[in-house]
């Protein structure tokens, strides 16, 4: 299993990060649009479209909405602040209902037509932030090659942490393996990995830095709520991977819910923060 991991992890990562840096915006949009399309495939089935067809269906009415939004993010993203916030306030209730119940409360996406909407609010946001940051920033690529980092070092260091000091159990109902001493070891990850990054790499202000290892920190904790919220979809569902596309990761989904919640908060953070410092 860990070998079919790395060789998996060796054979995507380099093509991703050569994309990232030779792709235009609308390439890079199109590549991650890609990847977008699969984990909807993987979350229809979640969600309960067992059969080919209306699962399609979904798939497609996702992407031609993500599509249309990318559209808008390449070419104008000043809707992007209050979208933005409004996803972060979504990615909060989330939070608010596995605080309160050990995992997003069975209610949450009881009533089908807001499971259906479930995918739209999770994967669509997180793809528009992705192509803001590549599309509009100016330390583009950098940016959201960072990102993507980021979010692999909270989880690898939460992994590490969790499994030499991991006691306390961080929601056992959903995700058994995640304990709180993992968490702070992966948040205390990302932020020592922003530092070096805000000092070394950008050369940040000393204040500038500071809010940037507290975006960074912010980020990696909405990365937790992304992999726990998608973990309880697939308890409901009954099964313990979305999908089967990427050999020793499982499917496409898996290897992208931190993500799903974690582009949102640290797009709306950066384009606040360095708007503001401008």
């Amino acid at each position: 299993m860990l070998r079919q991991r790395i060789l998996t992890a060796l054979l995507l990562i380099p093509p991703l990060v050569a994309a990232l840096f030779y792709l235009p915006p609308s390439g890079v949009a199109a590549l991650l649009g890609l990847f977008i399309a699969a984990a909807a495939w993987e979350w229809g089935a979640l969600i309960g479209l067992a059969r080919p067809w209306p699962r399609l269906a979904y798939v497609l009415a996702l992407m031609l909405t993500g599509t249309a939004g990318v559209a808008v993010v390449l070419r104008d993203p000043g809707f992007l602040p209050a979208y933005l916030s409004a996803v972060v306030l979504f990615w909060l209730w989330a939070f608010y209902e596995l605080a309160r119940g050990g995992g997003v409360h069975k209610s949450m996406f009881a009533w089908r037509p807001a499971k259906l909407a479930s995918g739209f609010l999770i994967l669509v946001p997180a793809w528009q932030a992705a192509v803001y940051l590549h599309a509009h920033d100016p330390r583009s690529p950098a940016s959201l090659l960072f990102l993507f980092v980021l979010v692999w070092a909270a989880d690898t260091g939460a992994y590490l942490f969790g499994h030499l000091f991991g006691r306390t159990r961080l929601a056992p109902a959903v995700s058994p393996g995640k304990t709180v001493e993992g968490v702070v070891g992966g948040v205390g990850t990302v932020m020592v990995l922003a530092y070096l990054a805000g000092t070394l790499v950008w050369e940040f202000t000393p204040r500038l830095t500071m809010l940037w290892v507290v975006l960074a920190a912010v980020t990696a904790l909405f990365s937790v709520v992304g992999d726990l919220v998608e973990s309880k979809f697939k308890r409901l569902a009954g099964v313990k991977d979305s999908g089967a596309l990427l050999p020793g990761h499982g499917g496409v989904l898996d290897r992208i819910d931190a993500l799903t919640a974690a582009a949102p908060v640290f797009a709306l953070g950066w384009l606040f923060l360095f708007k503001s410092s401008a």
